[in-house]
């Protein structure tokens, strides 16, 4: 069959056509070119590691990412299998992890470590894509890496600082605890050994006061080991007062060789960081050997943090040291102070018994002088001689003692002279019977108390000490308000309750002018029964209240002070009433406690009140608003 040749406007349509299809061809291309630009620029930006592997595994590409962190440019690996970034023992985990891709997975992650030019182990997030023939044979490789070395470590780093922070109170001895930090130093900075150095300032030495390092016999003999200062770079840190690092050592270096032969191993590299307080630098924290490469800023900024908790741990135990040796001085001081109260308290019963017996012989042979000239001397002797022997009876309280050695003395010179000293007085005076009467005194003076703890109805008691003290203050003009609830009994013994009941109730009449009004009452609350002693006196100051529990404190002004008749309006006393209440409530578990409010009439430096609510009403100014409260809280006995 003849073919006739194309016309003109047939060959002009397969032109246009064939142009048209070079156009696509050209701009396919173009696009191409574009993307491959694209890509590669894309590459190049990333700021993470890349690397492109053929079917051969031979690198085509690697990203300056690569280069600026593991340190091999292009020109070095292209072409190449590029293992050398690879740790031995992790040559082949990629690859199997690969192979073991199934069918339908062509991307992978995995956590493993890769190598730096210098040699540094880099703890990297690889994540890789493969590409897949027909046959799901591997025909190339992408593979990205992100550096997690600082962010590891920082974790790392937070986390002992975690536990270093819960260690403090679970150590407190401070070797143990020291040792525990230079153990996790040691952890962290992945050295040889850490060590805490204090200088000793007085010898101008170094001392290891804590060591981690794996041989116990080093750690010993580190231990024992002292330093001058210009045997060790601590020197130089202590007197520059900055940290240092040292990476390397001359071979040829001497003079640190005392140092490795005291410590019993080569130093190699080391990292040191002042300990300081506010004052001056006590020392150097200090890890050396680092096993894994060299020391960094890194490693420095977690030294210099642990050594701030270090220092203070330091500080702390040195201020706890001292605190306890005041402690104890001051304990063997209040125990020679108690030693000698008590004895002072014991030896005025002697010359107490004496003057009052020598007392009662002076009234008798005064007996035929008329009354009125020495009835006032006698009144005044009897008081003073009653307010010394309430002294010691609130100091024998106070520091209460029970081994007395006077009744024994003199009851055995009584058995041993009996029948002399009978004799003797029956000679004398013509009585009979009298080392009866003389063995009844010397108990009633020197014999201890024997508390028996009794079941007490606080109602019944607080209205029989009201009666039995009434007499006594019959010459104040004060209201007593009474409001006594019954209530559960209580455990508690006689004597003390007592003492604590008729001292408030005088405390409170002694503070209340004549006119005033104080109230007592008693009821329960809650699983107690409540004292309550509450007067509309004058009140305490702001400086009263804070000591009024002190003991031997006075509330009223030294120039003002006298001492009165019990129950008189301000009547002073020795101040150390309260003192034995409060060591009643701690002997013998009740609780009390005091709360007042000064009267607006009265200067706070100054007692100048008339001692008189009428007289009071007659001077200018805010009226009467005084008022103290005294609340003793005495638990019910728990049920079995």
């Amino acid at each position: 069959m003849t073919h006739s040749p194309p016309t003109y406007e047939e060959l002009k349509l397969k032109i246009n056509n064939l142009k048209n299809e070079s156009l696509k061809v050209k701009k396919a291309h173009q696009v191409t070119l574009t993307a491959s630009r694209n890509y590669k620029r894309f590459l190049k930006f990333l700021p993470y590691p890349v690397i492109v592997r053929d079917k051969k595994k031979l690198i085509t590409y690697l990203n300056p990412a690569f280069t600026k962190t593991f340190g091999w440019a292009l020109s070095e690996l292209k072409g190449k299998s590029g293992t050398q970034y690879v740790p031995k023992s992790l040559k082949s985990e990629l690859t199997d992890r690969i192979k073991a891709l199934p069918p339908h997975k062509n991307v992978l992650e995995l956590t493993t470590k890769r190598l730096t030019k210098e040699g540094k182990l880099l703890d990297v997030m690889l994540r890789a894509g493969v590409d897949k023939d027909q046959d799901n044979n591997p025909t190339g490789t992408i593979i990205v890496l992100r550096d997690e070395t600082m962010e590891k470590r920082n974790k790392r780093n937070r986390r002992a600082m975690t536990r270093i922070s819960e260690a403090l109170p679970k150590y407190p001895d401070l070797g143990k605890l020291l040792f525990y930090v230079n153990t996790e130093i040691r952890e962290l900075l992945e050295t040889e050994s850490a060590n805490t150095i204090l200088l000793d300032e007085t010898q101008k030495e170094f001392y290891f006061l804590s060591t981690a390092h794996d041989d116990p016999d080093t750690r010993k003999r580190i231990g024992k080991a002292r330093f001058s200062i210009d045997e060790l770079l601590s020197g130089q840190v202590v007197k520059s007062g900055n940290p240092m690092i040292v990476n390397n050592f001359p071979d040829n270096q001497n003079q640190y060789k005392s140092r490795d032969q005291k410590i019993g191993y080569k130093v190699k590299n080391v990292i040191l960081v002042p300990l300081s307080n506010k004052e001056r630098i006590i020392g150097i924290l200090a890890a050396d050997n680092k096993t894994t490469g060299d020391f960094d800023d890194t490693d420095l900024e977690t030294l210099n943090t642990i050594a701030a908790t270090v220092a203070l741990s330091i500080e702390n135990a040195r201020v706890s040291r001292e605190l306890r040796k005041a402690y104890e001085e001051l304990k063997s001081l209040n125990h020679a102070k108690d030693k000698m109260i008590s004895h002072l308290s014991h030896e005025l019963k002697t010359p107490v018994a004496i003057l009052l017996s020598s007392f009662k012989i002076l009234s008798k042979r005064l007996a035929d002088i008329p009354e009125k000239t020495w009835q006032p001397t006698i009144e005044r002797i009897q008081r003073n001689l009653d307010r010394i022997i309430g002294i010691e009876g609130e100091v024998y309280d106070i520091v209460e003692k029970k081994e007395v050695f006077h009744p024994k003395i003199f009851s055995l010179i009584l058995e041993q002279c009996q029948d002399e000293f009978e004799a003797l007085i029956a000679e004398e005076t013509g009585e009979k019977g009298v080392i009866k009467k003389i063995r009844q005194r010397i108990e009633d003076i020197f014999a201890t108390r024997d508390l028996v703890v009794k079941k007490i109805f606080l109602n019944t008691f607080v209205e029989k000490r009201i009666k039995a003290i009434q007499p006594d203050m019959a010459h104040r003009n004060i209201s007593l308000v009474k409001n006594l609830t019954p209530c559960p009994p209580i455990l508690i013994p006689a004597e003390p309750l007592i003492k604590t009941i008729d001292g408030l109730i005088r405390n409170a009449v002694e503070n209340t002018p004549d006119g005033g009004k104080i109230e007592i009452l008693v009821h329960q609350k809650d699983k107690g029964a409540v004292f309550m002693v509450k007067d509309h006196g004058i009140g305490l100051t702001r400086e009263a209240q804070k000591r009024i529990f002190e003991g031997f404190f006075s509330t009223q002004e030294t120039m003002n002070y006298s001492s009165k008749r019990p129950f008189d309006f301000n009547a002073g006393g020795k101040g150390a009433d309260l003192l034995r209440m409060k060591i009643f409530s701690e002997r013998f578990n009740f609780k009390i406690s005091m709360t007042s409010k000064r009267c607006r009439r009265i200067p706070e430096n100054m007692d100048a009140c008339p001692g008189s609510i009428q007289e009071c009403k007659k001077m200018s100014g805010p009226s009467c608003d005084g008022m103290t409260i005294v609340t003793c809280f005495f638990p019910f006995p728990e049920q079995n």
